[in-house]
């Protein structure tokens, strides 16, 4: 067939994929997709969009996800040997930047970094900017920075863009909004200042704090998608007031996977519809063993802690997924100290669900692709700590997983995990599988740790593709 019309308009077309970056803790595989890449390799497109959004009941780590989400992303950047730009706006005035130093401090770009102190993130709140004053400055920063000067920020990444040549994108930045519930501008803090509680003069406030929430949210998108920067916003969830109405009128729902009655408070409706993704935290419960009444999972065999609540599961659901489908809920691994571990929430999904890809009993256990090394309940964690095959395996199993799970539609059935191990133990060397990385970052092929996602290990075992760095033996 033909297109009947000659002189059609020349639109600047978007490209067929939107850049997120992986974050790991199970969470790429449920938002994103696998992406052909340039040398024939898979990529897992998935982790965090451009505007994402949190809610949640008070006390269920909603800030942590986030910032352990920003943290993860900024990290796959700073891969390339270039630090991104990072801010955090708090409009609760309870931050604490010596625990936002520490949680930088666990991704391994930044180990040894003090980030605030290097300039590479702004920790700010409402006290020393309001919100209109803070979004002006990232608005400024935004413009009149990255998008004024694009052609000196664009960096290739290893995806294809819609003529099948690398695509380049603006070097990211970071924020996140603690929370957008809270957000106040100078309009209504003058109007507060004036008024007495009950005086009519303060009627207009949650008006004109609505009017500015709105504005915000409607220019995120496009700003942002303009100038590459990913933003996360958190924003509270309580109970519908039905004001008149019969206690019998059925409660309705925001969204689909939202419970009937549940609103976000203090926010826009567009909250829910302008984010790329829009994650709700469910429920936590204390992750401790019955006997020990410790942590399920101790930081060493002698650390027992009985009584303690650091560790924590955090159940989250996808409510909002404008990529894919949504729905689906996953249980994080979060300790109030160290925030979300994401290989400890691999470990304890695999296990979980049927003990898969692990043998032995419920005491004494190997990871069929890492079989030399004995795990227990007690230990876990401190071999997760030390050793990086262990994590490296425990992702590439928990990858499989979710594989199988949620990517139905990939072609290929995965197969029995030892005869995987056999064979490409033959092929190449487990050990030469285990030393790669699944994420992307912008110097993808010439980083010292080459890149093998888990979809290519899946294409190796049935000969449909070769790493483009490796020799078989």
């Amino acid at each position: 067939m033909q297109l009947l019309f000659k002189n059609t308009p020349s639109f600047i077309e978007v490209e067929p994929n939107r850049i997120f970056y992986n974050v790991g803790a199970l969470i790429d595989h449920i938002v994103g997709k696998y992406v052909k890449g340039e040398r024939g390799e898979n990529i897992m497109n998935g982790g965090l969009a451009v505007f994402t959004a949190i809610m949640g009941a008070p006390n269920t780590y909603k800030t942590k996800l986030a910032r352990y989400m920003m943290l993860s992303a900024a990290s796959k950047a700073a891969y390339s040997g270039i630090l991104p730009y990072i801010s955090t706006y708090d409009t609760e005035v309870n931050v604490d930047v010596e625990h936002c130093v520490a949680l930088s401090q666990k991704f391994e770009p930044f180990a040894n970094l003090d980030l605030p102190s290097l300039g590479a993130w702004s920790i700010t709140d409402k006290t020393h900017h309001l919100g209109n004053e803070w979004f002006k400055m990232l608005k400024d920063f935004l413009r009149n920075e990255k998008i004024k000067n694009k052609k000196q920020y664009l960096m290739q990444t290893p995806f294809l863009d819609r003529n099948l040549r690398p695509m380049y994108v603006i070097f990211p930045s970071f924020s996140d909004i603690d929370s957008v519930s809270e957000f106040k501008t100078a309009d209504v803090e003058e109007i507060q200042d004036k008024s007495e509680i009950g005086d009519s003069g303060g009627n207009t406030i949650y008006m004109r704090a609505g009017l500015a929430k709105t504005r915000l949210l409607s220019e995120i998108p496009g700003l942002c998608n303009a100038a590459s920067h990913y933003i996360i916003m958190t924003a509270h969830v309580g109970k519908e007031i039905q004001v008149g109405q019969s206690l019998a009128t059925t409660p309705t729902k925001q969204l689909p996977h939202m419970k009937p009655g549940e609103v976000v408070k203090g926010v826009s409706p567009k909250f829910l519809y302008l984010s790329n993704l829009l994650w709700q935290t469910v429920k936590v419960t204390p992750l401790n063993n019955q006997n020990t009444k410790g942590p399920e999972y101790p930081k060493t065999r002698e650390e027992v802690d009985e009584g303690s609540l650091d560790l924590n599961l955090l159940t989250v659901k996808l409510v909002r997924n404008k990529t894919g489908p949504s729905g689906y809920s996953i249980d994080l691994v979060v300790s109030q100290t160290e925030g979300v571990l994401p290989t400890l929430t691999e470990f304890h999904y695999i296990k979980e669900n049927g003990r898969f890809g692990l043998e032995g009993n419920d005491r004494n256990y190997k990871l069929i692709l890492y079989p030399n090394v004995n795990l227990q309940r007690t230990t876990v964690r401190s071999l997760i700590d030390s050793d990086p095959l262990l994590r490296r395996a425990i992702k590439i199993t928990a990858d499989l997983l979710q594989i199988k799970t949620y990517h139905k539609h990939i072609p290929l059935e995965v197969p029995d995990l030892k005869l995987l191990y056999e064979k490409l133990d033959k092929q190449y060397g487990w050990k030469t599988i285990l030393e790669t990385r699944d994420f992307w970052t912008f110097n993808n092929y010439e980083y010292k740790v080459p890149f093998l996602s888990t979809l290519d290990i899946l294409e190796m075992y049935y000969d449909k593709y070769t790493p483009y760095w490796a020799k078989k033996k």
